[in-house]
């Protein structure tokens, strides 16, 4: 597999709070990565610096082998991005807020999007304004999916959703997409929905990372759950 992504020795401070310090990250094409950290220990800083909405203190990230920063834009096409408290313009309908998004994408598949309306459930002539924290999770799902990211990165995405859709995203959406080739990375703090999707499992402590293994490798070597891997690890450090 291709290297997709560098990181190397990022870091980022608020105040006196040191949310990533010297982060080093390898990420190759077409895997699914699961980030897993307490609530406050850097996902959030790590994906917001990826996409470009803060700056990094320090610290280098190249994109397919060329330097990426705060101020580039170029890269941010090919990329897709689901926080966990999506912003959108609130006067839009869902389906302007769709054609607004497709404007900025070059692969964007209406195909996908409106499959996905269908699938979530979303009404498109709602105002996004009226719609419930789990209604936009949902929205911002099917805007992400039909920009037809090459790298995606979803942090904490499933926090508001309902069972069913969880269960949809996590067992169909994200394996669909991995075999498409999407590059993922999966940032939570829910143990249990990494251990059915990820492939290479990324533990986050103290703004470091403190694993960076292939998952099948750690279960084998460890002989544990993925929760227990978890906490040991952290009780360790």
């Amino acid at each position: 597999m291709s290297e997709l992504l560098r990181i190397h020795h990022l870091s980022k401070s608020f105040g006196r709070t040191q949310a990533l310090r010297d982060f080093d990250l390898v990420i190759e094409s077409g895997r699914v990565y699961g980030l897993l950290g307490r609530n406050g220990e850097g996902k959030t800083t790590l994906a917001r610096i990826l996409m470009g909405v803060i700056p990094a203190d320090g610290g280098d990230i190249f994109y397919k082998g060329r330097p990426i920063g705060y101020r580039d834009s170029s890269y941010k096409r090919e990329f897709g991005y689901v926080p966990e408290d999506p912003f959108f313009y609130e006067d839009m309908t869902v389906r302007s807020l769709l054609d607004f998004n497709a404007r900025f994408f070059p692969k964007w598949n209406p195909k996908r999007a409106a499959a996905d309306l269908e699938r979530f459930a979303l009404d498109p002539t709602s105002r996004v304004g009226t719609l419930s924290r789990g209604t936009k999770l949902k929205l911002g799902l099917a805007v992400a999916l039909a920009a037809a990211p090459e790298f995606l990165i979803l942090d904490d995405p499933t926090s508001g959703l309902d069972v069913p859709t969880r269960q949809d995203f996590l067992r169909e959406i994200i394996r669909e997409l991995a075999a498409s080739g999407t590059t993922i990375l999966f940032a939570t703090h829910l143990v249990h929905e990494l251990e059915r999707i990820v492939e290479r499992l990324l533990v986050l402590h103290g703004g470091r990372l403190i694993l960076d293994e292939d998952f099948e490798k750690v279960k084998a070597e460890r002989q544990a759950s993925l929760e227990d891997i978890f906490v040991g690890l952290v009780a360790d450090k």
